[in-house]
């Protein structure tokens, strides 16, 4: 699965195992573990700080999408992963080809679109200059709600704007959401201001390819290479301390 790291201790055990002479072998399951799982918490935290530099204001919803799978004495694995069923779209499907490159997922209003027959399969829905972001560069909720009833998209029916509604908003001048498709003009949804202010908010694309971004598995590898035997060092510490107490 993309975005999971596994930690992987076989080819540093026989080393960390003759450290540990000073206590028996029976605590050597709780120091591993110990490691395996303060490691990987250490490589959560450093890809977390690197989506600050890598991405253009990180979302709180993507700075939250890794989870630590801790070790057990009885299972010494443990794993840095996205975690799954998180919101609408998994986080492994938005932030996987920011690590594996390749595609992305269609976000919720592209899918809308493409089920009501405005947006092509194979094409994707691109925010112009033009349009009205949030502080984390996403089209503002509130506007993806207003577009796609006015295109008559929105999965609640009932919010769709009728041919009433649309033509009572043109007559008295307000703005309104429109879909096109013309020769004369780049594909996509425009909002109309009165008769002359027209402009492009999404327009509609083929498939992206996004190079990688996030340096995930090299970041993984790099700390648990530094940080491993620290921490092993410090469970045989915790655990013989806590042996010679008993």
């Amino acid at each position: 699965m993309a975005g999971t790291f596994q930690l992987d201790i076989s080819a540093a055990f026989d080393n960390f195992a003759r450290q540990a002479s000073e206590i028996e072998r029976s605590n050597i399951p709780f120091v591993t573990a110990y490691a395996l799982t303060k490691t990987a918490q250490d490589v959560k935290a450093a890809i977390v700080d690197s989506m600050g530099s890598v991405f253009d204001r990180p979302t709180r919803f993507t700075l939250n999408a890794l989870q630590v799978v801790p070790a057990t004495k009885r299972d010494l694995r443990s794993a840095v992963a996205f975690k799954q069923g998180f919101g609408s779209i998994p986080a492994s499907r938005y932030l996987g080809p920011e690590v594996e490159g390749g595609g992305r997922a269609k976000k919720s209003h592209e899918r809308a679109l493409e089920r009501a027959g405005i947006l092509k399969a194979g094409e994707y829905a691109v925010p112009t200059k033009l349009a009205p972001l949030d502080g984390s560069g996403n089209l503002k909720g509130s506007v993806i709600t207003r577009m796609l009833s006015d295109v008559m998209a929105n999965p609640d029916e009932q919010s769709n704007s009728t041919a009433k509604t649309r033509a009572r908003k043109r007559k008295r001048g307000g703005g309104y959401y429109f879909a096109v498709r013309r020769p004369n003009l780049p594909a996509g949804i425009y909002f109309r201001l009165g008769l002359r202010d027209i402009r492009p908010i999404l327009l509609f694309v083929r498939a992206p390819s996004y190079s990688k971004r996030l340096p995930y598995y090299d970041i993984a590898t790099d700390v648990t290479s530094k940080r491993l035997p620290v921490h092993f060092a410090e469970g045989l510490q915790r655990y013989g301390q806590q042996r010679r107490a008993g």
